[in-house]
């Protein structure tokens, strides 16, 4: 993927502060993003809504990054990745896909600042859909274990480790005192650790989320393990993921799918099911989609997908592009089944 890049030096940055000193190392800073627009039609029983999506293939994003060598194999780094909403010109606010800073070394990376959860990893590295668009599933937050975390410390595996990896995260909730919620509310601990070869990938994480009130506290837990194995220009991938509420709720998520290569197309394919520990109000997804790439840079996708819902569960076709998500976008139907299909461009630069 080509990419804009621009040369920066610390010694501008610090005359533009109105300070002064010696000469300082070069920077580089990239500017990258994606631009993903398409329509989308998605119903729910008997109601249904036509808009347009702006995430039904890659989340459209844009973002500056940058490196500094420090020397002795220390380098220093930041990354700052904002949404857009393609449809509107809209950002919802912020870089809220992520704000970082870094320091790295032969020891590994250590990372401040928001970022993904160490739970939400496996989820979108080991679906077809890449968590994107009406195709993705229904797993992520599924008892409020968080998808991003705010004010974060995470510690990365070093890269030169015969294809294993992995993290450690821990995100403090900054909760005031004399608050009505639980006074660790929204902190999160969480851990990740896989290993990847030219063929296989697999990994597992854990992680906990704290909410709750002063007087109840309680706990969100999550598990997943995910697979993937490459045989040429098929990979198959699945994953298992748990959330629990120390009040009582459980759901068990499983993915199966696979992606297939065709010269310039992919193939996407993915069912999976979820299932709650108390009751009888499952839910199942089915989702197809293919994508053409025109270019490196650019493709033209299409996608369809089925909810079938059980007992009183309302899950709909959702997507992360579409108005009002991740809030149901249509009234509630409990069991009715619901669906969805959209076409759309994306565009990298």
């Amino acid at each position: 993927m080509k990419k804009t890049c621009f040369n920066v030096s610390f010694t501008l940055a610090l005359a533009a502060l109105g300070t002064c000193g010696g000469a300082a190392a070069q920077s580089q800073v990239t500017l990258f993003g994606v631009v993903d627009l398409g329509v989308a039609r998605v119903s729910h029983g008997d109601a249904g809504m036509t808009a347009m999506s702006y995430s039904g293939n890659t989340h459209t994003r844009f973002g500056l990054r940058g490196t500094e060598d420090l020397g002795g194999g220390l380098s220093a780094g930041f990354w700052l990745e904002s949404t857009v909403a393609a449809d509107t010109g809209i950002s919802p606010g912020g870089f809220q896909r992520r704000s970082t800073v870094s320091l790295m070394g032969n020891w590994g990376e250590l990372r401040l600042g928001r970022d993904m959860a160490a739970t939400n990893l496996n989820p979108s590295w080991f679906d077809p859909f890449g968590g994107t668009g009406i195709g993705q599933p229904t797993v992520y937050s599924m008892l409020g274990s968080p998808i991003r975390v705010s004010n974060a410390l995470t510690y990365l595996l070093p890269r030169q480790l015969g294809g294993w990896y992995g993290q450690a995260q821990v995100a403090l909730g900054e909760e005031p005192a004399g608050s009505a919620n639980a006074s660790n509310n929204n902190n999160y601990v969480g851990a990740r650790l896989g290993y990847a070869d030219k063929a296989l990938n697999v990994a597992g994480a854990v992680g906990r989320r704290n909410t709750g009130t002063a007087i109840v506290p309680a706990q969100v837990k999550a598990t997943n393990l995910a697979v993937s194995y490459s045989f040429g220009s098929i990979t198959p991938m699945a994953f298992w993921a748990r959330e629990t509420d120390t009040r009582g709720a459980r759901i068990d998520a499983l993915l199966i799918g696979a992606t297939l290569r065709q010269g310039a197309g992919e193939w996407r394919a993915a069912y999976s099911r979820y299932n709650r520990a108390s009751s009888a109000d499952d839910w199942s997804k089915l989702a197809l989609g293919y994508v053409h790439h025109l270019s490196k840079r650019t493709a033209v996708y299409g996608t369809y997908a089925l909810v079938s819902n059980r007992g009183a569960s309302a899950q709909q076709v959702s997507s992360t592009g579409l108005p009002n998500w991740p809030a149901s976008p249509l009234p509630a139907q409990a069991g009715a089944n619901a669906n969805g299909i959209e076409f759309g461009i994306r565009h990298s630069f």
